[in-house]
């Protein structure tokens, strides 16, 4: 049985939890694998199965709400009041269900799981999504040699736009590959989160050498074949947050002041010269100075946050089809449903009092995932613990969403979602150095031997 927040009045089986976890985060983050292949009646039926699975164990693990982040749920409470002056209503109150459930989906994994068993449960299903997207494009570049459009269209003759295909056959043409997600850019951070999670288990020991140079190589592959210039631009930012954590920890706290403020006029100097070479920078990664007519619908959006700048259109999320008003984005015969950037996506739809509410809930994530990363945790000797790479878990995956909602809003529904509201909630639950053992951890073994479960079966 696991019993991983101190605080919980119940106990669930560790297995259930976690095949639980690892079944909602492959669901998740399959993407238009789901509906294309169930049509949206199976797709719905799945996922109203799985967000019951989670509510039973919810109701079995009885966790209290008191060490949740109150930010996500100020955040959701202001878009239920939207409905009150929503443009879309009904979206409204559809979008929002489907919002809290995935919230509390999160809440469930958070609450019955150690940050190990997530860290496994994260790897288990998001290497499946990567090397079964592969093994799909294969399957269609090999034997069917044409693209092939969801399970539920008919197009016949018609000559239709490539983003409306599931898959567009290119694995060997050149083309960028788009997997079970069906969209390459969302395929591309799969990959760069699959990395994150091997490189962390093989330093944990909790992945042998030989396997885990495998499965990088598979996320490498993954990283080329979907080329994308805003999942490189999160690459490259998670590797140097990554080394700036580590160098930060190579010092006590007290001693960290003069570090971050080189940090931060580092940081200054970054942004500035990002912004004022945004045009070079974003035409060097095949983007085009306008990011490929990201600049043009910014523009649009902007124009409707100007009509309802304090309380926004309405909660709605991902964008529906069919509404006029959020009509804005064409672009090659696509009417796109989203604004291409969280932040103006979520001011546009809740004004700017939830843009400052879900402000906080990032920042706060940030912070708390910055500490379990730099954070020197001390036993009841008061001795310094050694450091578990896990802990830097949270910081690099919020940091690869973060960068990621600067040109997606995928942030704000389905996977990134629950995996964000995921990190948040465990983070105020308890930091990765503070978290008692659980039985599904596995024993614990020196560093220098990394066996892990293969010793206790030899």
């Amino acid at each position: 049985m696991t019993n991983t927040w101190p605080l919980a009045r119940g106990t669930v089986p560790e297995r259930e939890a976690f095949a639980f976890g690892a079944t909602t985060i492959f669901v998740l983050f399959a993407g238009d694998a789901v509906p294309n292949t169930l049509t949206w009646v199976g797709a719905g039926v799945l996922w109203a199965l799985v967000a019951a699975w989670g509510v039973t164990i919810l109701v079995r693990a009885k966790p209290p709400l008191v060490r949740s982040p109150w930010p996500l749920w100020a955040f959701l409470a202001w878009c239920l009041l939207s409905v009150a002056w929503s443009h879309w209503r009904f979206a409204t109150i559809s979008s929002l269900t489907v919002q809290v459930i995935c919230a509390a989906v999160a809440f469930t994994i958070a609450s019955t799981l150690t940050w190990r068993r997530i860290l496994d449960a994260l790897s288990l299903a998001l290497r499946w999504v990567l090397l079964l997207s592969i093994v799909f494009e294969a399957v269609v570049a090999v034997f069917v040699r044409h693209p092939i459009a969801p399970i539920w269209t008919d197009y016949g003759d018609a000559d239709i736009p490539d983003a409306f295909y599931f898959s567009r056959a290119e694995l060997f043409t050149g083309g960028r590959i788009q997997g079970l997600p069906g969209n390459a850019n969302l395929l591309a951070m799969v990959a760069l989160l699959v990395a994150i999670v091997v490189v962390l288990q093989l330093a944990e020991g909790r992945m042998r050498r030989q396997r885990a140079t495998g499965w990088l190589v598979v996320a490498a592959l993954g990283f080329v074949l979907t080329r994308s210039s805003t999942v490189i631009a999160a690459a490259l930012v998670v590797a140097v947050v990554a080394l700036v954590a580590a160098w930060m920890r190579r010092v006590p706290t007290e001693r960290r002041t003069p570090r971050y403020l080189l940090l931060a006029v580092g940081a200054v100097v970054v942004a500035g010269a990002a912004f004022v070479l945004r045009g070079p920078v974003s035409e060097l990664l095949g983007k085009g100075s306008d990011a490929t007519g990201r600049g043009e619908i910014w523009a649009k959006v902007l124009g409707l946050i100007d009509q309802h700048a304090v309380v926004g259109w309405g909660w709605i999320g991902y964008w529906w089809p069919g509404i006029p008003t959020l009509a804005v984005a064409h672009r090659k015969g696509v009417t796109y449903l989203q604004a291409h950037d969280a932040y103006l996506d979520v001011w546009m739809q809740t004004g700017i009092i939830g843009l400052v509410l879900f402000l906080l809930y990032v920042v706060t994530t940030l912070s708390r995932s910055w500490a379990c990363a730099t954070r020197i945790g001390y036993d009841a000797a008061l001795r310094p613990r050694t450091f578990d790479p896990v802990s830097l878990l949270p910081l690099l995956v919020v940091v690869a969403l973060l960068v990621q909602s600067v040109a997606e809003s995928r942030l704000l529904y389905q996977g990134n979602w629950v995996l964000f509201a995921l990190i948040a909630i465990k983070t105020r639950i308890v930091l990765t150095g503070e978290e008692p053992t659980s039985t599904g951890d596995g024993p614990r073994t020196p560093p220098a031997k990394r066996e892990f479960r293969w010793a206790t079966t030899r």
